[in-house]
């Protein structure tokens, strides 16, 4: 109402009791070396801007951002991508530990570009396990509230049998981090397995919220540096190594689970589509209600929230990507002490839906179906 006297008609505006979800974006990151000495971070729409910004000489091995650009723009059709780049000579003795210094500028990203970092590649860096261990630190914790996945490579050096202990004995086990091997070729050159996988989940995650994985799905590829049985692969695929299968419908991803996995088994942490889901709902919290803060906590701002909250699952479980959910505002978890100080918690309880990892049939022989003979 207008202050002091008024005569007329007067119009007060609400707010909206329901609160619409932000829409999450999750760019692939890059980091490695590159022709041109670029000091900056960059986001990236397309192949011809890359080789404007960076250059381009299709030499993996001394510029490792060329198989990112390759991958991401010509086989995948993933944009945008976000490249940090180290320096121009992937052979220099400094080539892992600028890496590694590189990975603080993931805080970065959210604050120059509004854009939480979606899955993290250093490859040929990160076949080195000091690396990886550093790429799995630096995601689980992204710009203070975030958290994201990082994809590395485990030396196509490693025999098939070996792979697991190599992990353990590596300290290779970490909820954020995604382990792959072998190396997959294209047009007669190696690529490394930790792009492309991590290209097609990007590509598969844009399509919708991250709820499905790019396992069982092909690869852009001609064939793996080893070839692998069922049994290989499933052994790999058993110990968190997500791996590459020619079986039924070419050359395939296979795997679904995080590193941490058979160390942990607790589906959050060790399964890959539940551990995305998950980093994805906190993005999807922590951007939706954040304009709240500091309006006054009341009973309105604590129904305006839990109702929103509670119409996002709803539409999330109406649409397949969980099996449900609920939110609820618990006085055990609300002490009066927090709730004086500003502090309130509401409890989500989510089902978002594991992979169908084996699918068994029973076959019986019935010998009822013989009478059958008898009704002709």
């Amino acid at each position: 109402m207008p202050a002091g006297y008024f005569a007329g008609v007067w119009v007060e505006e609400i707010p909206t009791s329901l609160v619409p979800p932000v829409r999450t974006q999750n760019p692939l990151v890059a980091i490695g070396t590159s022709v041109n000495e670029v000091d900056d971070i960059k986001l990236i729409w397309n192949f011809d801007e890359y080789v404007e910004t960076f250059g381009y000489d299709g030499d993996y091995e001394k510029h490792t951002l060329d198989e990112v650009a390759d991958v991401a723009f010509k086989l995948y059709k993933v944009a945008p991508v976000v490249f940090i780049s180290v320096g121009t000579d992937a052979t220099a003795e400094s080539f892992a530990s600028d890496v590694i210094n590189a990975l603080s500028r993931l805080d970065e990203i959210f604050f120059r570009f509004r854009l939480v970092p979606g899955l993290v590649v250093a490859p040929k860096a990160s076949e080195n396990p000091s690396v990886a261990v550093a790429m799995a630190s630096n995601t689980e914790v992204v710009s203070s509230v975030f958290k994201t996945r990082a994809v590395a490579d485990i030396p196509d050096s490693v025999e098939p049998s070996n792979v697991p202990g190599y992990k353990n004995d590596n300290n290779l086990v970490d909820d954020n981090l995604i382990l792959t091997y072998p190396k997959v070729v294209f047009n007669d050159i190696p690529y490394h397995l930790s792009v492309h996988y991590a290209a097609a989940q990007t590509r598969l995650n844009a399509q919708d919220a991250p709820y499905k994985i790019a396992s069982n799905i092909n690869v852009v590829g001609i064939k793996p540096t080893k070839w692998l049985t069922l049994e290989q692969a499933n052994y790999l695929r058993g110990n968190g190594i997500l791996t590459l299968l020619n079986f039924i419908g070419g050359l395939r991803f296979w795997g679904d689970r995080t590193s941490i996995y058979p160390a942990s088994t607790d589906p959050k942490d060790s399964q890959i589509v539940i551990r995305q889901m998950t980093d994805w709902l906190r993005e999807r919290l922590i951007r939706t209600y954040w304009q709240f803060v500091d309006q006054p906590l009341s009973a309105r701002l604590l129904k305006t929230i839990r109702d929103s909250v509670q119409s996002d699952l709803n539409g999330l479980a109406g649409r397949g990507i969980i099996i449900g959910g609920r939110v609820e505002v618990l006085e055990g978890e609300n002490p009066l002490p927090d709730l004086m100080d500003g502090i309130v918690r509401f409890h989500i309880y989510w089902t978002p839906s594991p992979v169908a990892r084996e699918i068994d049939f029973y076959v019986e022989f019935d010998p009822e179906g013989l009478k059958q003979l008898f009704q002709a």
